[in-house]
């Protein structure tokens, strides 16, 4: 792990096939890469799979992508250098991951929860990294996403959202969903009955539409 800027977890495919699709998860606030790498065992063996971790020690425990100021609509980011610099440490580190695995034509997956899913957003929308699919899930929209002059559309979104989500409301989602459409990008919405966390019938559905989208 030492060319690497950010810990990782890592899982390679228990099945073999002739397609591999490679799926980062990226973990929300005050958690780590293990955090969200428990789902591994519920999703497809076929996947080659990736947690990573995010850089700043969290003042709640864990770790954070950004420093917070609340969940309030604009208030969600303490210092948009922050941002940034995740944004670079990410994609820096999937690029090399994909140089490492030698995963040229591999179907690329995004998956992140809460702050996971504004970093899945960021990536997927600045357009550097390519992957096919990307899935925001009960996360904010970055407002400095919204004022980018130039926005990526070539990956399809996945966004999922929790009913009784105490943390972001369902409005959360709905800002995403509308900001991808008014982007034409093919963008889907799944409602999944829960809290602010990721619920078994949430993970069957995203591990399908990876393999749909996969060709699998």
């Amino acid at each position: 792990m030492s060319d690497f800027s950010l810990p990782y977890l890592e899982r390679e495919p228990r099945e073999a096939s002739s397609i591999r699709p490679l799926l980062i998860l990226l973990h929300g606030r005050a958690a780590e890469a293990k955090t969200i790498f428990s789902i591994e065992g519920l999703l497809d063996p076929r996947f080659h799979i990736l947690s990573i971790q995010a850089p700043y020690p969290s003042n709640i425990g864990g770790f954070e992508w950004f420093p917070m100021k609340g969940y309030k609509e604009g208030e969600e980011f303490e210092n948009e250098n922050t941002i940034e610099n995740s944004e670079q440490l990410l994609e820096g580190d999937i690029q090399k991951h994909l140089i490492r695995l030698n995963a040229d034509g591999w179907p690329l997956f995004l998956w992140g929860f809460s702050q996971g899913a504004a970093m899945s957003l960021i990536i997927g929308l600045r357009g550097k990294i390519r992957p096919i699919g990307v899935i925001p899930m009960s996360g904010p929209l970055p407002e400095p996403v919204t004022h980018w002059l130039n926005i990526s559309d070539v990956s399809q979104y996945l966004v999922m959202h929790g009913t009784e989500d105490e943390v972001l409301p369902l409005s959360t989602a709905n800002k995403i969903v509308h900001f991808l459409q008014s982007h034409n990008i093919k963008t889907e919405y799944y409602e999944y009955r829960g809290r602010h966390k990721m619920t078994m019938d949430s993970i069957g559905h995203g591990n399908n539409w990876v393999k749909g989208l996969a060709g699998l």
